[in-house]
């Protein structure tokens, strides 16, 4: 009887064992957008949205590598991104300089008293999400790539931490009446009603695991623009708000590079209508030490959030960079782009760079310098992901940072930007992702080894995700995964799939049959929508991206030998 029952075990591992290789795992409870999508329905400048077709995997390659197979399982993850958990009736805000242009678009979005509701949302859909649709690898933790909070404040990012956490959230400040903008300000806002409801407390899904914490610009500048000041932090938590019409450039700044001139016209409200509203003094702003130190203060794991992992600088202040074990063969790097004198773009101080380039050769058996291939025997080769809250298109800010050393640049010609960083990158083979957000966009984009690069192997995609405050409201599920070369002399292939994933709530509302955050978070994706498509605001109708820049399967040389 024991050796039958042994025969059975034995069995049942090997079915297992087949179904993570060959994504035959048991059907996820959860839905992405391989099973449909929601798209909007009716007549053209309403809010009407409804599920549509599912959207198709569509199979990228670099360098014209074959793309046959599924390959087996690496590790995986849940890509999110710009949730910009939000204290919309804060005194620190600029709600008035929405109609101002860059780099004040979004200062103001109808839906945004509801980011912790559309949170919590994509949250529960990902809860039931617990393997990889492509190749059944499990999905172990929760990445977020910056701009967790919008206004660097206090309270905010306090309710982002318990929103993954798992905890109570009460996403209200001040008093107990709403005390933000309304119908009165702007003819498209939400009804009083709304709002209200949108202040009271909940209990978070939570990330059900281990999530790791990426620093973006709007946690750690005010309004994702400027630095904290002294007296501007007086103004946030004092009781005192300034209530101007949104879609009026009256009020907008004459120079959005004079920092001071920015600061000073916030301050100054002896021409503009100013209301009492209750002070708190939760809204006060982080400076870079605190912020970081706020991921200790936690009930989830692992206690720092990534940040556990980050060097500290000669003062011992910790920084906000760090690298950590996606799998056992695959290592993340989280960077902090950060451009601590201000501006929205994002940019790595010099003593940042020299860390990421020791931790790239710390993974790298083989590399390249001055074209040279150089072997590394200190190392222990690793397939290498990067993660950032700016992209390639946005690691372009020009400023300085004194306290932090030089801007690097990457190179000495004149204009900095990601460029820099892509072949700095291009210089480690075992760098085969580069993921992010600020964009609010789904984009894909592929660096292909350059001309004269005989190895192939030197390529790598860059993983944009949509926004969670901004239409289209979505997350990204990522695998990674590999195949044996078919001959000797073949080298092995890397698989990394993507697939979309749109929060749990309903694209219609009804608050008779949805829970009240339910309902909030469709109605934050209707606003969404209608802000991006008819409304003109600071999000783009085609932020879902093309159908090769949503669920894919992209595919590429292995750099080095995956069965070893």
């Amino acid at each position: 009887m024991r050796s039958v029952w042994s025969k059975v075990v034995v069995l049942s591992a090997l079915v297992t064992a087949l179904a993570m290789q060959t994504g035959l795992t048991q059907a996820s409870p959860g839905k992405t957008t391989l099973d449909r999508t929601i798209v909007h329905e009716g007549e053209e400048g309403t809010k009407n949205l409804g599920y549509g077709p599912p959207s198709p995997r569509v199979t990228r390659t670099l360098n014209g590598w074959p793309t046959r197979g599924r390959g087996r399982p690496l590790g995986g993850f849940k890509h999110v991104s710009d949730i910009h958990v939000l204290d919309e009736e804060s005194p620190a805000r600029v709600e008035y300089f929405d109609a101002c242009n860059t780099p004040f678009t979004g200062a103001y979005r109808p839906q945004e008293a509801m980011s912790t509701q559309v949170g919590n949302s994509m949250l529960k859909e990902l809860a039931k999400i617990d393997n990889g649709p492509a190749t059944g690898v499990p999905l172990r933790f929760v990445v977020s790539t910056g701009d967790n909070v919008d206004n660097n404040q206090l309270n905010e990012t306090r309710w982002f931490i318990r929103l993954l956490d798992g905890n109570r959230v009460n996403p209200n400040s001040g008093g107990e009446d709403y005390e933000g903008y309304d119908r009165g300000e702007f003819d498209e806002a939400l009804s009083r009603k709304n709002l209200k409801r949108a202040q009271r407390p909940f209990d978070s899904v939570g990330t059900q695991g281990p999530w790791y914490a990426v620093l973006g610009n709007h946690d750690g500048l005010v309004q994702g623009n400027v630095p904290a000041n002294p007296s501007f932090e007086e103004r946030a938590t004092s009781g005192q708000k300034i209530f101007l019409p949104i879609d009026s450039e009256e009020d907008c700044p004459d120079d959005f590079s004079d920092v001071e001139e920015i600061i000073s016209g916030l301050l100054d409200d002896s021409d503009v209508p100013v209301r009492p509203v209750t002070a708190d003094q939760r809204r006060r702003f982080l400076s870079n030490e605190e912020l970081v130190e706020e991921y200790f203060d936690t009930t989830g794991v692992p206690r720092g959030h990534g940040l556990q992992n980050a060097p500290k600088d000669e003062s011992g202040e910790r920084q906000g960079y760090y690298g950590f074990r996606i799998s056992d063969k695959v290592r993340g790097i989280s960077l902090d782009t950060i451009s601590q004198e201000g501006g929205p773009n994002g940019h790595i101080p010099h003593p940042q760079f020299k860390w990421l380039r020791r931790e790239l050769k710390k993974y790298s058996e083989d590399y390249y310098r001055a074209g040279e291939r150089i072997s590394n025997a200190d190392a222990k080769d690793k397939l290498i992901m990067l993660f950032s809250h700016h992209s390639s298109k946005t690691l372009n800010n020009p400023g300085l940072e004194p306290a932090r050393g030089p801007y690097h640049c990457f190179r000495r010609t004149a204009g900095c930007d990601g460029e820099g960083l892509n072949r700095l990158l291009h210089r480690f083979p075992n760098v085969i992702a580069w993921v992010n957000g600020h964009e609010h966009n789904n984009e894909i984009r592929a660096y292909a080894a350059k001309k004269g690069q005989k190895d192939k192997g030197r390529a790598y995609w860059e993983v944009n995700t949509a926004a969670h405050i901004d239409w289209p409201q979505q997350s990204r599920l990522i695998e990674v995964a590999w195949k044996p070369g078919e001959r000797a002399a073949k080298a092995d292939t890397v698989f990394i799939y993507g697939t979309v994933v749109d929060h749990a709530a309903a694209p219609d509302t009804n608050l008779a049959t949805q829970s009240r955050v339910d309902y909030l978070a469709s109605l934050s994706r209707r606003e969404a929508y209608y802000d991006a498509c008819v409304r003109n605001g600071q999000a783009t109708c085609l932020a879902p991206g093309a159908p090769g820049d949503r669920n894919v399967k992209l595919v590429q040389k292995a750099p080095f030998d995956l069965e070893r």
